[in-house]
């Protein structure tokens, strides 16, 4: 399993992403059931994506075992959402359609619960059939990078709080995959706007 820990943004870059993303923001239609316990925004501002691109490229430049030719990747290789979880809402565990390679950003550190969840193989959220070792905490600033399509992944119920996150996807057709088993810890980034 790819599994990518990074930091992406400082706290007040954090909060301008937020202010960025409820600005440019649009809202999908779907209903809420199971897999659909969140709201989201998904962002489709060309000068937003090229600056998290930009930031995605100065946080995995130096990154030898990444599967792909970052310089290959341009913006409409990439989608972005904003996710809000709150008053017990969650995503129960799914595989990625739509990208290979994931990564989660979470925005905010004021709520309750709403650990990632990964496993290799399917497991619930609501029938709770996950363990310890499934569960993430992601820092304000910091996310995950994960093979979205082959990674069974989730966000547990939020309990108290908003949790806000940034979601990246990038289009599967935009490199190569290559099986990894590799953790990597965080490193200090630069200034983000």
């Amino acid at each position: 399993m790819l599994l990518e820990r990074s930091a992406f943004f400082s706290k007040e870059e954090c909060n301008e992403i937020i202010l960025l993303c409820e600005k440019f923001g649009i809202k999908p239609l779907h209903k809420i059931d199971a897999y659909n316990k969140w709201d989201n925004l998904k962002i489709h501002n060309e000068e937003f994506k090229s600056r998290i691109l930009t930031r995605y490229k100065e946080v995995f430049s130096n990154n030898t075992i990444f599967p792909f030719d970052l310089n290959s990747i341009s913006t409409n290789e990439i989608y972005l959402s904003l996710t809000r979880y709150y008053d017990g809402r969650f995503l129960e565990m799914h595989r990625d359609t739509s990208s290979d390679l994931t990564t989660v950003i979470v925005l905010t550190d004021d709520f309750n619960d709403g650990r990632f969840v990964l496993s290799e193989d399917k497991i619930s959220i609501e029938n709770k059939t996950y363990t310890e070792s499934n569960l993430y905490t992601i820092q304000q600033g910091c996310g995950l990078t994960f093979n979205g399509g082959t990674i069974w992944h989730g966000v547990m119920p939020v309990n108290s709080g908003i949790r806000k996150s940034l979601n990246v996807w990038i289009n599967p057709d935009s490199y190569k995959m290559h099986v990894s088993d590799t953790d990597v810890v965080a490193k200090t980034q630069k200034t983000f706007l």
